[in-house]
């Protein structure tokens, strides 16, 4: 009989060890559970949230952020009467319905309608 109660402690004490490693052990990062975990800690409140407003955050001679730097936001000045010609080196771009005229050189904002 003591044999039998020795094996049944050892047998729940494994048991319960690997339980509690199986909850210690490292989430694996592709999980959607991990991801999900890890998206509520690193995200910033709605509260502090807002849209980016050129005409408000922006100035001229900041460098545009990269996002923005892409051909979609590129305007075609013939298109748009109120736009002037660009000289060289230089390029509209239209974001959040504010017009900026960039250096392609460096992407410094020279002027914004």
């Amino acid at each position: 009989m003591k044999m039998n109660q020795w094996i049944g402690t050892l047998v729940l004490s494994l048991s319960g060890l690997l339980a509690t490693s199986a909850m210690a052990a490292p989430q694996d990062p592709h999980s959607k559970h991990y991801v999900h975990h890890q998206a509520q800690i690193h995200q910033p409140s709605h509260s502090k949230d807002k849209k980016l407003d050129p005409s408000r955050d922006w100035r001229i001679g900041q460098t545009m952020p990269r996002q923005y730097q892409l051909a979609r936001y590129q305007v075609d000045y013939r298109a748009h009467k109120h736009l002037a010609q660009p000289q060289r080196g230089q390029q509209w771009y239209q974001v959040n319905g504010r017009y900026l005229l960039l250096s392609q050189h460096d992407h410094k904002i020279l002027k914004m309608i």
